[in-house]
């Protein structure tokens, strides 16, 4: 298991220089990077065999609304097409993310996996700060 965790960090770290985002990126964890998008701040990490892309958003579910608030990013999951997803963690915690296996990974997919995240982080976190958090 460990080989392949090993190898999937590997490939993480030859296509993020490969698509030219490595310079970009601060490794902070072996086969973990974080790269700011804007206002958001995408970490790009390996878990076994697959590459996730997650964009920490929010520490805490709002304390105002938080039916509205859910239903909001559940709308905005719809909104995205699949491309990438909110997810509440365990602690509460509010984030978006996209994954994909990393066998067959391929520059500009890994690109575009951080862009989607990236952008949506971006445009979504000033929203749903002003309206659900303030």
């Amino acid at each position: 298991m460990r080989a392949m965790s090993e190898a999937s960090s590997e490939k993480l770290k030859s296509t993020l220089k490969a698509c030219g985002l490595l310079d970009a990126a601060e490794e902070v964890g072996e086969g973990m990077y974080r790269m700011a998008w804007g206002s958001a701040t995408v970490v790009c990490v390996t878990r076994g065999t697959a590459v996730v892309a997650m964009a920490p958003m929010f520490e805490a579910l709002p304390k105002k609304d938080v039916g509205g608030f859910c239903q909001k990013i559940l709308e905005l999951n719809a909104e995205m097409g699949g491309t990438a997803a909110f997810a509440i963690h365990a602690d509460g915690s509010v984030v978006l993310q996209s994954g994909r296996g990393v066998a067959g990974l391929d520059p500009d997919e890994l690109k575009l996996l951080l862009n989607t995240v990236g952008k949506f982080a971006d445009d979504y976190d000033d929203i749903l700060d002003k309206d659900y958090y303030q």
